[in-house]
């Protein structure tokens, strides 16, 4: 029963990472260390300051993370914004921003909902006499000291028009509520009920606005498959190295032929979660119709979530009594499978996206 994970995502990045999460607390690691790695100007273009990179460097990071089970908010800094943001409309507030980032001068955290599919109310922007005022809440969102910019999603009151906004983050502190996450995240929910904005602080509005939404959709369902093929990939083997050195009736639990099937079912779905993701990930290169390119990734969300959650649980129970305790880090990776299994979405919110797909193409 030997297993050596391979590096799904090998890169320079990918080291670098790798050494911060063996060195790092998981209780409560340094999002900082984003901003001072430059992390976050991975996906922004060279002209623009950044790294220029592709998904794959972006997968080399949440691999990093993954392999150690520590939890940054790398799918918020590193990937949704900088996808929105590249795909906003020209402008002076985003180009500004942009740069920024790029030059470690500010840090951009994307708060609430992706898209409407989501359980959560997306905040309403009015009007008034006084200029613009938002009601809602925002949640979660990993508001650190570190963070200047706070990246969000909102709805029009009057016209029901999409709309991207981004606030000062030191405004919106005084409004937070904290809390942590099922895998131990501490974020926060935010009051916005009455808070004031100007038109400067509206990125997009309408298409423009849907547009940066679904560059933030399409780049989250990616590195959330990323995140639960890689945890798969090192939680399998954490889970055979238990099963060899634990011993039970004087021989290892690796001999006993019922736990040598449940850890072959894991790699299975860890080989088909794979195939899968390498196989979405040619969507994001744009060679497809964009309704094709949603499907390709409600597909893959659809699958890798159920999986992770399958995955987890047997990960749990060939631990036994040790697969309970958060000490362990096959223990905190599978909790953290179940935790990516329903961020930004859920299986029934694919499910029900593919057959809205299906209907719509008459298939």
């Amino acid at each position: 029963m030997a297993f050596e994970p391979a590096v799904v995502f090998p890169g320079v990045l990918f080291d670098g990472a790798q050494r911060y999460a063996k060195d790092a607390d998981t209780a409560t690691p340094v999002p900082s260390i984003i901003q001072e790695m430059g992390w976050s100007a991975t996906l922004i273009p060279e002209a623009d300051g950044g790294y220029g990179g592709s998904f794959n460097d972006l997968g080399s990071l949440i691999e990093g993370m993954a392999a150690r089970a520590v939890n940054l908010p790398i799918l918020t800094r590193c990937g949704i914004v900088p996808a929105m943001l590249g795909a906003a409309p020209a402008g002076a507030a985003v180009e500004g921003l942009r740069a920024q980032i790029a030059a470690g001068e500010a840090c951009a955290e994307f708060a609430g909902p992706l898209t409407h599919r989501e359980s959560q109310a997306l905040p309403v922007l009015s009007s008034g006499t006084g200029g613009w005022t938002l009601a809602g809440k925002l949640e979660p969102v990993e508001l650190t000291a570190e963070c200047s910019h706070i990246l969000f999603n909102a709805v029009d009151a009057g016209s029901g028009a999409a709309l991207v906004i981004q606030a000062d983050a030191a405004q919106l502190a005084g409004r937070a509520a904290s809390y942590a996450t099922v895998e131990g995240r501490p974020v926060q929910s935010l009051d916005l009920n009455g808070f004031p904005l100007a038109d400067a602080n509206i990125l997009a509005r309408g298409d423009a606005a849907t547009a940066m939404q679904s560059a933030g959709w399409q780049i989250a369902q990616a590195a959330i498959g990323a995140d639960i093929v890689c945890t798969m990939n090192y939680a399998l083997a954490e889970t055979l190295r238990y099963l060899q050195e634990r011993k039970q009736f004087g021989q290892a639990l690796a001999q006993f032929q019922v736990l040598r099937h449940d850890a072959a079912k894991l790699y299975v779905i860890f080989e088909s979660c794979k195939c899968l993701l390498m196989s979405s990930l040619r969507s994001l290169d744009g060679a497809k119709h964009p309704s094709e390119s949603a499907a390709a990734f409600d597909l893959l969300g659809l699958y890798v979530r159920e999986q992770a959650i399958e995955f987890a649980q047997a990960a749990i129970q060939l631990h036994g009594g040790m697969g309970m305790t958060q000490e362990t880090l096959a223990a905190r990776m599978a909790t953290r499978l179940i935790a990516l299994a329903f961020r930004y979405g859920d299986a029934y919110s694919h499910i029900k996206a593919l057959g809205e797909f299906q209907g719509a193409s008459g298939q």
